[in-house]
């Protein structure tokens, strides 16, 4: 007699409504009886009344991620010579902890997909697991030669936020007592050779399901998805074709190749996974995170928590340092493209992204980037050459931006003269930064240069410049007015010295005939002469070549 069906549980997250014979006797199983409900929210069948197997966090399975198994063994029994043991599972993305993901674990690979929204399990992928959810793999069956014998729909329940990430450690106790895998016979393979359902499969593809957009405009959309092959979160940009050769297309181009090429090397850049075409899309797949900063400076996170630019500042001139070590200027550092995901010791990891407007220094000539953060000597001279120095122009603004420093915020912005002097009464809050803030690139601080002022050099990809060095104290916050001093007092001394070399040539000339004599006839050349006095120019090792290089300079 078949159980009698109650409702659907409240902590199921879906049902397994059956298909085919062999799944409605699996409903009618004995041992299943616990799971079996009265389905009355179907979107295919409204108003039906369906039995089917509730599956979610209430069932007692062993693993921390799983929400229930079946098999002739499993939480939810299934007979058949040609059933494994554990058939299949439901599992819980360990990561997000929130998607849902099933996996085939039969001996003879006999689990499928099937129906128009299928996306199955493919060859050449390292799991025989993929993503279930509301748009995807809403029918699934296992057994015999075409997967088939049993055939399930999944029927979602709307749970609103009754998520597995929300509700894991609550497990209720399966009044079945689970049996020992182990105790079991073997799996009794088919008679038949069985010939799997599968569609060529590609590793580097990556496919995907909608969560929700990021940000549109007129480039196209990002987009948050899920991984069908992994269960892990990316965002995805989707570009409308461009023509070839048309400046979007070399964005696009310029894009992918250099996240390609720099992101595995620096944990301050964006994850790129892949790009491909995709009917009239071009997509560019990267890591997701949760949020960029933006969203912590609307929440004031810098302004209420100082200490949280700490972090920010050193993991973000580590970033562009690295850059410039590659020769690249992002051109469009500002907090929108800035992405943050939390880590596990409470602090937040910084990666730059978008990387539409990066250029390579030789060929940086054309206008980019947004205007509030925009190097004064782009807008000035938009076609003369560019250096890695306006990255950190603009990240300095950011941070002008983020603390709010000297008011930056309530600040005439609009206009390129006020807003250049807003950031230079912002330099003058924070001293130890204002080396990154100077209009001329030339005095204007590196992302090196600022790591070794104020990190002790920590993370410094580019070679480090001892002469530059020599005016930097890692010990000091911002120089006193002493040392300052002292600096110029330096700097003066090396300008003299090409002067006092040039009339120590002329002394020396002057008194050609004397050492003629004492030489025994040895004339001294020009060029000894030449080479003895450069020598005299040089500054002393430890000494800087010129002023303006760091804050009170």
């Amino acid at each position: 007699m078949p159980p009698t069906a109650k409702d659907t549980h409240p902590l199921a997250l879906f049902s397994l409504v059956p298909t085919s014979n062999r799944a409605r006797a699996a409903v009618d199983h004995p041992e299943n009886s616990y799971f079996v409900s009265r389905i009355t929210d179907d979107p295919d069948h409204p108003g039906d009344d369906q039995r089917g197997l509730d599956i979610g966090v209430f069932i007692g399975s062993k693993s921390r991620y799983t929400l229930a198994t079946i098999g002739r063994c499993g939480d939810i029994t299934v007979e058949g010579a040609g059933i494994s043991r554990i058939q299949c599972s439901f599992e819980i993305n360990e990561d997000n902890k929130t998607e849902i993901m099933l996996q085939d674990r039969s001996t003879n690979k006999s689990t499928q997909f099937f129906g128009t929204k299928a996306m199955p399990f493919e060859l050449g992928r390292p799991h025989r697991r993929v993503l279930v959810d509301k748009h995807v793999n809403l029918e699934f069956g296992f057994g015999g030669v075409g997967c088939d014998l049993y055939r399930f729909r999944i029927v979602w329940h709307n749970r609103g936020k009754l998520m597995a990430d929300l509700c894991i450690d609550y497990r209720e106790d399966n009044p079945r007592q689970t049996r020992t895998v182990l105790d079991e016979p073997p799996t009794i393979e088919p008679s038949r050779r069985t010939t799997r359902v599968h569609t060529p499969g590609n590793p580097e593809r990556i496919r995907y399901s909608y969560r929700e957009m990021i940000g549109s405009g007129a480039f196209g959309e990002v987009w948050k998805v899920a991984n069908v092959d992994s269960g892990e979160y990316l965002a995805v940009k989707r570009v409308k074709r461009p023509h070839l050769q048309s400046y979007n297309h070399v964005l696009l181009k310029r894009e992918v190749e250099t996240l390609s090429r720099i992101c595995h090397h620096q944990r301050n850049v964006i994850e790129y996974k892949s790009a491909v075409w995709a009917d009239e899309h071009f997509e560019i797949f990267m890591a997701f995170r949760p949020g960029n900063v933006e969203d912590l400076i609307r929440r004031d996170l810098f302004i209420k928590k100082r200490t949280a630019a700490d972090a920010f500042v050193h993991q973000m001139l580590q970033a562009l340092d690295y850059l410039a070590s590659e020769s690249i200027i992002h051109r469009d550092i500002k907090p929108e493209n800035i992405l943050y995901s939390p880590m596990p010791d409470g602090g937040l990891l910084y990666q730059l992204a978008d990387f539409g407007l990066a250029n390579i220094v030789a060929d940086a000539r054309t206008f980019a980037g947004s205007r509030l953060y925009m190097a004064p000597e782009l807008e000035n001279s938009p076609a003369a050459p560019q250096t890695p120095k306006m990255d950190v122009w603009s990240l300095f603004v950011t941070l002008a931006y983020a603390l709010n420093g000297a008011g930056f915020r309530q600040k005439p912005l609009h206009d390129t003269p006020l807003r250049i002097k807003a950031i230079q009464e912002a330099a003058n809050e924070f001293r130890p930064l204002r080396d990154m803030a100077h209009v001329d690139p030339r005095e204007r601080a590196t992302a090196g240069d600022m790591l070794d002022r104020l990190f002790a050099g920590e993370g410094r990809t580019t070679r480090r410049n001892p002469i530059r060095a020599a005016a930097i104290s890692p010990d000091e916050p911002g120089p006193s007015g002493e040392r300052v001093e002292q600096e110029r007092k330096r700097v003066r001394r090396v300008e003299q010295r090409p002067q006092r070399a040039q009339r120590e040539v002329r002394d020396v000339a002057a008194v050609r005939g004397r050492r003629e004599q004492r030489s025994g006839g040895r004339v001294l050349s020009v060029a000894s002469v030449q080479k003895h006095a450069a020598r005299q120019g040089e500054p002393r090792q430890g000494e800087p070549r010129f002023p303006g290089a760091f804050p009170g300079m």
